[in-house]
């Protein structure tokens, strides 16, 4: 390279408080890299502006030569404007240095490993094409980084060199790597005492022996972190430590403590105050059972939940549960009382879907409208669920599907003879994380003679925060002939959601959600639009919502809903 220096003023101990580089002749990638290296020059002190000058040509030299050009010229200008030192630097890149002969060879058993193969089929740098030392130095990086990634660990760098001929303008590279023998997975080795050995083994990723993959570790540590006993996990291979072609793995866990609770709070303008408190005891024995219970409180329904978890194989995705609840019930036009047993099966399927196979047990004391009734129910069916989203406790794009059907039948001992089938969809889109659209559809139905002959808490009702906001909870429904409510046997719900992400934490939402329950279809849609403001904390979006009915004949003329909740 030839550099000229020339200057326009006399050296003297003005002091330069700044400095600014004005740079012609290049442009892009080129430019941005010239500007990234000299911007790593100090100010020059008093007037050593001959080391400053040699600093700005050393950069200028290395930040070209990133690109394959060896031949180039640059003029450099200083002046001073008051304390401010402008450098004026005008390059001429010349001819771009071409590869000519490429040798990247693996050697050692990576040389038949297909993951290799992959990686070479990709390589960049190829004979004929211009010499990028970033691309030479990435896809050195990439097959070390491939190299550990699966067991390489003795593996060392035969020869890697770029030979530049500035004479013939050309370049040779080889990059010749010796992997040496790949490790396979040795013992697992708990680093602190834990009563967790059992579950911990029953969610390994791979087998003593297995050959060494690093996705495997890391998606051992992930299932160990997402199961419910452990609030950190750590999986770590100990390199330091291997031998006979084997590397340990050491394995960090910190179970959850012996108790947590959770407390929730809301406020309905239908219900009023609404309340939640929930204990969980994570670690009740060596297997890995665990028992939780929640309790919800408003004016008008009071529930108690208790649930024991057995896990049978894998923890997280293969589960037995059983479920013992208690619901009370008055509200409008209904009274009851249910007691419930729940015998359930949860395996989650490889497209990710939660199957639950259950059967239920129900006793039910209601009054409904003018009904009054008691009713002993068996239950067996079957449920799916899953939820996908991205955005951590505030989702930018998500989806949620829940499926369920169950059947009663007097040949197993239920009063009746029926089937019921419900779903919900929600889906959240957003725009540049500044416009969020969200829809939900619920749909439902049940096949029975009379719908009189089904239990009140088993019969469809519309309206309220979680279904059509601008009614009054549960009040959208088939009536008698005193305008009582009854309940329906179809459910059709939809919801679409604007929000207007105004500021970081803050969103406004416009809404318009429409259904109706009922017995055949001749009730009109019921129709309730409204605004909201959500806040979004580290537990959740905080919701407040006002809504008013649109075609409602009820007295009601707006409903406020306050509460904490996940947007899928």
């Amino acid at each position: 390279m030839l550099l000229l220096y020339s200057s326009v003023f006399s050296p003297s101990a003005f002091a330069v408080s700044s400095v600014d580089f004005e740079i012609k002749g290049v442009s892009g990638a080129i430019e941005d890299n010239v500007n990234s290296y000299l911007s790593t020059i100090s100010t020059p002190k008093g007037n050593n502006y001959s080391y400053f000058e040699s600093k700005v040509r050393k950069h200028i030299i290395e930040s070209i030569q990133v690109f394959g050009f060896y031949q180039s010229e640059t003029t450099v200008n200083l002046t001073l404007d008051d304390d401010e030192l402008i450098v004026f630097i005008d390059i001429k890149l010349g001819d771009r240095i071409k590869l000519a002969k490429v040798n990247i060879r693996i050697n050692g058993d990576a040389g038949n490993d297909p993951a290799f193969s992959d990686l070479l089929s990709t390589v960049p740098l190829k004979s004929g094409t211009y010499l990028s030392h970033q691309d030479y130095d990435q896809f050195k990086a990439a097959i070390t980084k491939l190299a550990l990634a699966r067991g390489y660990f003795d593996g060392k760098w035969a020869q890697s060199e770029v030979r530049v001929s500035i004479k013939k303008n050309s370049a040779d590279v080889d990059l010749i790597f010796d992997s040496k023998q790949r490790y396979v997975f040795g013992d697992s080795v708990l680093s602190n005492q834990t009563k967790s050995g059992t579950v911990v083994t029953e969610l390994a990723t791979f087998q003593l022996g297995q050959a060494y993959e690093s996705h495997l570790v890391a998606e051992y540590s992930l299932a160990l972190f997402n199961s419910r006993y452990f609030q950190s996990a750590s999986v770590v291979p100990d390199i330091n430590a291997r031998k006979d072609g084997k590397v340990p793995i050491v394995i960090t866990v910190i179970n959850h403590p012996s108790n947590t609770y959770e407390v929730g709070v809301g406020f309905l303008s239908d219900v009023g105050f609404r309340g939640t408190l929930g204990w969980k005891k994570p670690w009740i024995n060596n297997r890995g059972d665990s028992v939780s219970a929640e309790f919800e409180y408003s004016t008008v329904q009071q529930e108690f939940t208790f649930n024991y978890d057995i896990p049978i194989e894998d923890p997280i995705t293969n589960i037995a549960k059983i479920q013992f609840g208690y619901q009370r019930k008055d509200n409008e036009d209904t009274e009851s009382k249910l007691f419930t047993l729940q015998l359930q099966r949860q395996f989650e399927l490889e497209s990710k879907w939660l199957r639950t196979w259950f059967v239920k047990f129900e006793q039910e004391d209601f009054t409904q409208a003018s009904q009054v009734g008691s009713s002993i129910m068996v239950l067996p069916g079957v449920s799916f669920a899953r939820t996908k989203q991205r955005g951590g406790v505030d989702p930018y794009w998500g989806n949620q599907q829940l499926f369920n059907f169950e059947v009663a039948s007097r040949y197993w001992g239920a009063d009746i003879n029926m089937a019921k089938v419900q779903s919900r969809t929600k889906y959240l889109r957003s725009l540049d994380r500044t416009h969020f659209f969200t829809t939900r559809v619920d749909l439902g139905a049940i096949y029975v003679d009379e719908i009189e002959s089904v239990p009140a808490s088993m019969r469809f009702f519309a309206g309220g925060s979680q279904s059509i906001r601008g009614y009054q909870y549960e009040t959208v429904t088939p009536v008698d002939a005193a305008d009582a409510y009854i309940g329906g046997r179809y459910l059709t719900v939809g919801s679409f959601e604007y929000g207007y992400q105004f500021a970081e934490k803050w969103r406004i939402g416009l809404f318009v959600d429409a259904g109706t329950s009922t017995n055949d279809f001749s009730e009109p849609i019921s129709i309730g639009v409204g605004t909201g403001i959500r806040w979004m904390t580290p537990i959740g979006p905080v919701k407040v919502d006002f809504a008013v009915p649109v075609n409602s004949d009820t007295d009601t003329k707006y409903t406020f809903h306050l509460y904490i909740g996940p947007e899928l």
